[in-house]
């Protein structure tokens, strides 16, 4: 399935290619993901990005291995937001939203 499998399961079902549908914002998708799924799940996919962010610097690296090799329709980019900060943005909206810790 690949070293993320976390990440593409995400990005596949939740930045499909009719995602700009679901929300206005794409970080409203990511809020989204973090109600429905489990706290296991959320800590499991944080855990992977985070994991990405210190691995990687190289923005082309994340935006290949967000789009490529996770599968995501959404490319942050054209909104002026790098590849790198788009996964901190996820993390973030992660780790702010986990109240049942």
């Amino acid at each position: 399935m690949g070293a993320y499998p976390c990440l593409r399961l995400f990005a596949q079902t939740y930045f499909h290619q009719d995602f700009a549908l679901e929300a206005d914002d794409p970080i409203a998708i990511v809020a989204h993901f973090r109600r429905a799924a489990s706290l296991e799940r959320t800590q499991e996919l944080r855990a992977e990005v985070l994991s990405i962010l210190d691995a990687v610097t190289d923005d082309e690296a994340v935006a290949r291995i967000w789009l490529k090799e996770a599968g995501a329709y959404y490319d942050p980019r054209p909104d002026g937001i790098t590849p790198r900060n788009w996964l901190r943005r996820i993390a973030a909206e992660l780790e702010e939203g986990d109240t049942r810790r």
